[in-house]
């Protein structure tokens, strides 16, 4: 049957159908997906990965490098281009999916058939196919975060010191990867364990062990971390340590995503798609009271997910894509209670597959056009020894997608007339809503940009280009 014959293969299969649609139909997204390819790009330049990041060659302590680590490598073996930044990520997500199942098994070893659908009910889940070919932090972060709760699960059944190593391990390439939010995916389990963690325990030694195991996660940051400091400066320090944890909590600190306490209340029932549209689902949540009492795995599912986002939604900062490290949990639960085949999941799982090929598609002749920057960064690449500024807001939009090696000024709308004074043979990257904000510059080029305008201006004083 089909959900056999595919079962060992499906995560490479699905994810390489992925990520080739992702290169052929989807550019990169700014302003994310472009900021970090940037960074990226310019630790390339620099040829230097302990030396502190940069975005627009300034200082950027918004997140740790190891998926930057990542690109770099990556580009070492393959040349610098967009679909090899995008290999560690699609590595990472089919590693996803293969530690989810590992996971399922630990947690539900006594029922083979829910554990040979996980493959199918991940890679048919609408978050997991969203973000698994997208340059973000996330699925990385998954990857590091099942690696820590398998050793954890080993921890608590075998005590082997081993295991401690590799929670800590795990655990600081996640920190590594987009900071001490990591602690937060692993902290609950580890507190909750005489809930979840069968039999007599000595719970001295379980909490010991696992604080210890905290604390050896900071070793793999310090390596990086402390030249990273020695190379800065007093401020950037702060911001990298402090702010980029306090400020997030607060929401004091810029561009932090504050949202309200119920932000992911309508965003939960999306974590179940397309699953919870079908009856079977809903039928086995009936008994999920008799499956707490019983399943030992399920409540491990329990004390891992519902603190984190009860967690989450206490934090001022939020995005739906925080709660991707607990999508495997949320998919596991649902591969054990669903009644509903493996051929009929394998099934539902291509067609998903087939679904955001087609959209993607789609999108690209639609809506996509409205967010690709490379023909402005194809220009500034043409045209590198000429003085550059951005208006208004400049995030690395263009740095890897037009490979600029040099810097480029950021100005307010206020300030460009002064600056085309002072550059008086220079151009401006302009977004704008309005033709009559431009009127007494010429353009070079324009085009739709998201919901406004972007365009390449230079002065009507300008003689040559």
């Amino acid at each position: 049957m089909i959900y056999s014959r595919l079962q060992p293969f499906w995560p490479v299969i699905a994810t390489f159908a992925l990520f080739t649609t992702a290169i052929i139909f989807r550019p990169l997204l700014p302003i994310d997906e472009t900021r970090y390819m940037t960074v990226a790009w310019e630790m390339w330049l620099r040829g230097d990965w302990f030396a502190p990041l940069t975005v627009n060659f300034e200082l950027y302590h918004h997140k740790p490098p190891l998926l930057f680590w990542l690109i770099n490598g990556s580009w070492s073996i393959f040349g610098v281009s967009r679909w090899a930044g995008l290999v560690p990520i699609v590595m990472a997500a089919t590693a996803c999916v293969y530690l989810t199942q590992i996971l399922a098994y630990k947690l539900l070893e006594k029922n083979d058939a829910d554990f040979r659908k996980v493959p199918f009910v991940m890679m048919g889940s609408l978050p997991f196919l969203i973000y698994n070919t997208v340059v973000m932090f996330d699925i990385t972060l998954t990857m590091f975060v099942l690696m820590a709760l398998l050793a954890l699960i080993s921890y608590a059944k075998e005590r082997n010191p081993i295991y401690v190593v590799a929670v800590a391990l795990a655990l600081g390439l996640g920190v590594l990867t987009k900071g001490p939010v990591a602690w937060l995916y692993i902290i609950f389990p580890v507190l909750l364990a005489p809930y979840w963690v069968q039999g007599k325990q000595n719970w001295v030694s379980w909490y010991v062990g696992c604080f210890l195991a905290f604390v050896l996660s900071t070793i793999p940051v310090l390596l990086w971390l402390v030249p990273v400091l020695k190379a800065s400066n007093p401020d950037f320090a702060f911001s990298l340590i402090w702010e980029q944890t306090a400020g997030r909590i607060t929401g004091h600190m810029d561009n932090t995503h504050k949202r309200p306490i119920y932000f992911y209340l309508p965003i939960l029932p999306l974590l179940l798609m397309p699953w919870a549209l079908f009856p079977s689902f809903w039928v086995s949540i009936r008994d999920i009271k008799d499956i707490f009492k019983v399943n030992a795995g399920i409540r491990f599912i329990a004390c891992w997910v519902f603190p984190v986002i009860i967690a989450f939604s206490f934090i001022s900062g939020k995005q739906p894509h925080y709660l991707i490290p607990l999508l495997p949990g949320i998919l596991i639960f649902i591969a054990y209670t669903m009644r509903m085949t493996l051929e009929r999941i394998s099934k539902i799982s291509i067609a998903m597959i087939f679904i955001l090929i087609i959209a993607q598609g789609i999108s690209s002749q639609i809506i996509f056009k409205k967010y690709d920057l490379q023909p402005i960064a194809d220009y500034l690449h043409t045209h590198q020894n000429t003085d550059w500024s951005f208006v208004p807001k400049y995030q690395g939009e263009l740095g890897f997608l037009g490979r600029i090696e040099n810097s480029i000024d950021v100005q307010q709308r206020d300030e460009i007339r002064s600056w085309f004074k002072t550059h008086p043979q220079g151009m401006a990257v302009i977004r704008y809503d309005k033709a009559e904000e431009v009127s007494d510059l010429k353009a070079a080029m324009t085009m739709p940009y998201r919901d406004k305008n972007i365009g390449i201006f230079y002065s009507y004083d300008l003689k040559s280009q």
